[in-house]
Parts: C-alpha cells; structure tokens; sequence
C-alpha cells in the first residue's frame, strides 16, 4: 500500500476544512472611540462600531475583542441592535452579540433574529454554529420561538404547506 505525501493530502482535505472555516483575512474594526488594553488583551470601541473579515459584517454601538496570544478569541459586541451580515447567506440581529471564535458560533439575544437562506428564526436568544449552519432558538417570558419558512420550501416535503411554525423550547 502506498501512502500519500502529505502535501498532496492536505491539498486533497484542504476544500472540505475551508467548507466550515471561518472567513479568513484580517479583521479591521472602526469606531468613533477606540481604547485597547495590551495586558489584558482586550480592544473596545464605540460609537458607530464596524468590525469586517471577509464577507462578515458586524455593526454595534460597542464592539468588544478579546485576544489571547494575540489571536482574536472572542467577540462582543451591544446596540440597539447589533447587526450581523454574512454576504446574501445570512442577516441577524439582537441586543447583544457573542462571536466564540473557537466554538465557531454566535449567539444572539434579546428580541435575537437570524434570517439564513430565506428561513427566519426568532426568540429571546438564538444560537448560529458557523460550521454546522444549525440554528437553535429559545423562548423567555413572554417571548416564543418562530420559525418561517418560505412556501417554496415546505411543498413537496410532507404535503404540509403551512409557511410558519410558533412553538416554545
């Protein structure tokens, strides 16, 4: 049997990793005000906060970065709302807004909304794995879990061609 040289299997594995890789590319963030803590590792910035990689766009009145090592670990950004846009793939918005880098996902809460390829999610928190493109949405007080999906989607699936689903977790 012979083995690959491992320059040709990284080159053969490479498009399936970069399938669930995050954007790749540096991070810029803008704001009106900027103060970053060395020691800490931690940048903040507010006022009319952008951070871009790739296609990625997060918009927020406070955009908080955590870095260890000098890799960004953890984003959190507030607003009213914070908006999140990932090229036409992906629009979300809440009140807050957790990115965990190593967890590749992103959680949103407070009247928390994602629309991903034409389905919409809401709740009082909402949960986006970048890798998986899975969705979890959860009720609080008063708030329920809906779920949309467009007509187009539901026909031919079960004979069910109701458009929307409500119910709580």
């Amino acid at each position: 049997m012979r083995c690959l040289r491992p320059d040709l299997l990284l080159a053969l594995l490479l498009p399936l990793a970069a399938s669930a890789a995050p954007p790749q590319g540096e991070v810029t963030v803008t704001a009106d005000r900027a103060e970053f803590r060395q020691q800490d590792g931690i940048g903040i910035y507010e006022g009319n906060a952008e951070l871009v990689q790739g296609d990625r766009r997060v918009n927020a009145e406070r955009i908080e970065l955590r870095l260890r090592d000098g890799a960004l670990q953890r984003v959190e950004a507030t607003g009213t709302p914070v908006r999140l846009r990932e090229g036409e793939t992906l629009d979300a918005r809440g009140r807050t807004l957790i990115y965990d880098v190593a967890a590749q996902t992103i959680t949103l809460t407070e009247d928390a909304y994602i629309r991903h390829e034409g389905r919409t999610f809401e709740g009082a928190s909402v949960l986006y794995d970048l890798g998986t493109r899975n969705v979890e949405a959860s009720g609080g007080g008063d708030q329920r879990v809906r779920l949309v999906i467009p007509a187009g989607d539901t026909q031919g699936s079960s004979g069910d061609n109701t458009p929307t689903e409500e119910g709580t977790q």
